[in-house]
Order: structure tokens, then sequence, then C-alpha cells
């Protein structure tokens, strides 16, 4: 009897001693890699809201001749935001934005094209342009984070768009159309408005560039930049011998509203 009680205790005392070693080597190896985080996945779904500026410019900006001065308008924008952690360093965005990118811009501009019917005229002087376009937006995007406790992102990805009845309209204030460049056919003062809207495309896609940082462990504030690479106008019109692109940004503030798994 005292013979197996010596041997359970001794047993008993291996195991306990085999336990504090296993429990050593996992702290020394958590103690040689302090910063390694367990990585979980996440998955959420996040409402945004913020404010958007922007409009389409001439490229290159020397295309109409002059001096070409935009004053955007400030409008609000909203949407949906999903959200997936595939690496402790990056994951992977796609937003859903409904938005109303405005702008008007005075221009100088030297024989400037314009087609009108069965004949060309060349339009030098000052201008005025008032463009609108409210965009359903979806950007796909991938998310680097920064640092040790990964609160700031930088953002790149592209985008798509479709523009709900765009609108685009031009206004000669001062100067002189020639049926010629440098011809003077007649004078121009405060002309009628031509409107452009219907040679406008719908379509756009283009970059987008960011940044973003974690104000609360559910809400998080960005700064988006976004250039399209089409042009506004559709192909084959003759009203102007440049293209226009779309250039805008947005400051945005989301709220993580669903959360699956947390890291």
């Amino acid at each position: 009897m005292r013979r197996k009680l010596r041997l359970l205790l001794y047993s008993t005392t291996l195991l306990l001693l085999s336990g504090h070693g296993v429990t050593a080597q996992t702290s020394l190896v958590k103690a040689a890699n302090p910063t390694e985080p367990s990585f979980v996945p996440v998955f959420s779904v996040a409402v945004q809201m913020g404010t958007d500026i922007g409009g389409a410019a001439p490229v290159p900006l020397r295309a109409v001749g002059g001096a070409f001065n935009p004053y955007p308008k400030l409008n609000a924008a909203f949407g949906a935001r999903l959200l997936l952690d595939l690496h402790p360093r990056w994951c992977l965005g796609v937003n859903i934005n409904y938005k109303t990118v405005a702008m008007d811009a005075d221009a100088r501009v030297t024989n400037q094209k314009f087609k009108g019917e069965n004949t060309v005229q060349y339009f030098t002087g000052t201008s005025e342009m008032s463009m609108s376009f409210s965009f359903l937006e979806l950007p796909l995007y991938v998310d680097f984070f920064l640092g040790s406790k990964k609160q700031h992102a930088l953002q790149a990805g592209f985008f798509g768009a479709y523009a709900f009845n765009p609108k685009f309209v031009t206004t000669a204030i001062k100067g002189f159309n020639g049926v010629e460049p440098d011809r003077v056919d007649a004078r121009v003062t405060d002309s009628p408005p031509m409107d452009f809207s219907a040679v406008l495309k719908h379509w756009d896609t283009g970059l987008l560039f960011g940044y973003e940082t974690k104000i609360t462990s559910r809400v998080r504030a960005g700064l988006h930049l976004m250039f399209g690479v089409m042009d506004i106008f559709k192909k084959g019109n003759d009203f102007f011998d440049y293209k226009m692109h779309q250039i805008r940004g947005s400051i945005v503030l989301s709220y993580d509203l669903i959360r699956i798994y947390q890291r």
C-alpha cells in the first residue's frame, strides 16, 4: 500500500513538473515575440456618411488655351462599407456610395472649338461652366495597416460609378467667334447657355487612393481621392477638342454596425 502511494506521489510530481516546463517554454516563446498577435479574421458591415467635393476638369488643363478657375460645391455623401480582414497587415474593402458632385467654373479660352449645325466655330474670350453628377459609386480597395496598433491605414484600389441625369452647361460671357482660329466674325456678349448634357456618359471608372484612421473600435475616419480615367463626353462628339475627367475627394466617417469575429 505504501509502495503504491509513493508511486502515485512520484507520478503526480513528475506530471506537475512537466506541465510547469511546458508553461515556461510557452512563456519564453511569447517573450521572444511580444508583438506577434494572434490573427482572427474580422468581417464588418458599416454605415458611413461624409462630404464630397470635386468635378470634371480638362485633361490636360492647358487644353482650354487659357486660365481655368474651378469652384467646386460641397455636398453630402451617404453609403455603406463592407470590410474583410485577410491578413494581419491588410484587408479588403468595398463601399456603396450615393453622392452628388457639382462644380461651377469660369475660363479664359483661346480658339475653343464648338460644333454647331452644319458649321464649326472657334470662340475666344471668357466662358462659364456649370456641371452636376449624381453618382451611385462602388469602390473596391485594399487597406494596408501601419504601426503596431494598426490604427492607421493606407488605401489603394479602383471604382466604378453610374451617373443619374448628368448636367453640363456652358455660357459664353464675352469674346468673339470665327469660322477659323483667330478670326473675328461676330462679337459675343452674354450669349444664351449651351446645354451639352445629352452628350455626357453615364458610366465612369477610375483609381482610388486614401487614408483611414481608427477613432474607436467601431468608428473610423477617412480621406479618399478619386481620379476618373474616362472622358465625361460620349465618344464621337465634336463639340470640344479636349477631354474632361472626374476628379473628386471625400471625407467620410463610418460606424461598424455588425462585426463577425474580432482581432
